[in-house]
């Protein structure tokens, strides 16, 4: 027998856990912004500032009014796609070693949290809570795609030794090949 994964059933239990989700998302953001101003690295720190300044919350929030939430505890949370906060304090105690870390990081964390949505819209049985997690999944995505765009334009800073290696094979002439100097 595996461990339940405990998915919503409920529009209430799926705003409980995209505002959780949400919250500790930009609780990460908010140290990446900080970890990037303070090596300078401004494009990559406003990135993520833009992701933290709470907008997707703030309309969480707005859509959640009104709805009994229920209450999450931390076993209960759907840690199964996101990670908990103890496993990224125990795992990454440090700030991840460069900005295509941090943004590796924050990718995976919004496919994990788009997954979990999916998974919720397969799961509901009314119409409207399909409806909501498709929307919250696709929310997701567009945070996946923007952050892959940004990833995409950061250079890697450590060194392909196997693509440099192979490259220079290929540039040098071949022992019967080799010129008279």
């Amino acid at each position: 027998m595996g461990v339940p994964q405990l998915i919503p059933a409920s529009a209430s239990e799926l705003f409980a856990h995209a505002l959780a989700i949400e919250r500790e998302a930009l609780s990460r953001y908010r140290q990446f912004a900080g970890w990037m101003r303070d090596l300078g690295i401004e494009r990559v720190a406003c990135v993520f500032q833009r992701l933290e300044e709470g907008e997707h919350l703030a309309a969480l929030e707005r859509s959640a009014a009104g709805l009994e939430l229920p209450e999450i505890s931390p076993w209960e949370y759907a840690w199964f796609f996101t990670s908990s906060p103890v496993y990224m304090e125990v795992t990454f105690p440090l700030m991840p070693q460069t900005p295509r870390d941090a943004l590796a990081l924050a990718c995976a964390a919004e496919r994990r949290a788009e997954e979990f949505f999916l998974v919720a819209a397969n799961r509901m049985r009314d119409a409207s809570g399909v409806k909501l997690a498709v929307a919250m999944a696709l929310e997701e995505h567009r945070r996946v795609a923007e952050l892959e765009r940004v990833l995409q334009r950061e250079p890697d800073p450590r060194l392909d030794w196997e693509t440099l290696y192979q490259a220079g094979i290929s540039q040098r002439p071949l022992h019967g090949d080799a010129q008279p100097v």
